[in-house]
């Protein structure tokens, strides 16, 4: 009898830290902005874009952002989520995640195990390197994120030879200078009436069924600061 409630303390001592350790994120579809960076349209795009990609190969790409990662390392945290939410196809497990602590500085992009050779981590630094961080380095989020899950979708979408439709107005890759990329002034009322004349469809929440059910995580992933 002692021994039953001593292992019965144990057990709910063990769940207690569990639970204090869970990352608690509010989704919508695919992504969860807790830091508040992106504005309504960039999340619906954003989804629409994803649920594209998780329809055509049930891979699903988590968009996280977060005000402080509270002294934990970015990548595990990353990890942590990847595995809470089950992300990617059960089979495959070819879920990612891409976090961004803004309070921080600092961001983590991690893969499903099925994602690590068909994919690699080669690719994803470079997504980093060359359409993320230059974003963040001039503080816009908003573009390095929209740019970064952009560039993810399509790697991703590549690894089964297929392709990922897109819906607003991607940002465009940063320049490999410091200096922002310009375009002449003829150019703008062409952009702003294409943007206006487009149709952009909406994401519906009601239909999105939520991620995979996958959750393998192995530590396969890069992760950067600025």
């Amino acid at each position: 009898m002692f021994k039953r409630c001593w292992l019965l303390i144990v057990g709910l001592l063990l769940l207690s830290c569990m639970n204090a350790n869970a990352i608690d994120l509010k989704f919508t579809g695919f992504v969860a902005d807790q830091a508040g960076v992106l504005s309504n349209q960039s999340v619906n795009d954003i989804n629409m874009m994803l649920w594209d990609l998780q329809k055509k190969t049930g891979a699903d790409i988590a968009v996280v952002t977060l005000n402080s990662l509270n002294g934990r390392d970015v990548n595990d945290v990353a990890i942590q989520i990847g595995r809470e939410y089950k992300l990617g196809d059960k089979v495959k497990n070819n879920g990612v995640v891409f976090l961004t602590s803004v309070g921080d500085r600092k961001m983590s992009i991690q893969l499903g195990t099925g994602l690590e050779k068909t994919l690699g981590v080669p690719a994803i630094e470079n997504i980093r390197d060359t359409d993320i961080l230059p974003y963040y380095r001039k503080s816009q989020y908003e573009n390095g994120i929209f740019r970064g899950a952009y560039s993810l979708a399509r790697a991703v979408a590549a690894t089964e030879n297929v392709s990922v439709k897109t819906y607003g107005n991607v940002p465009p890759k940063p320049s490999s200078s410091d200096k922002d990329e310009k375009l002449p002034w003829w150019a703008w009322p062409f952009i702003l009436l294409g943007g206006f004349f487009k149709g952009r469809s909406r994401f519906n929440s009601g239909s999105f069924g939520g991620f995979g059910g996958g959750g393998s995580f192995g530590g396969s992933g890069c992760s950067g600061s600025w």
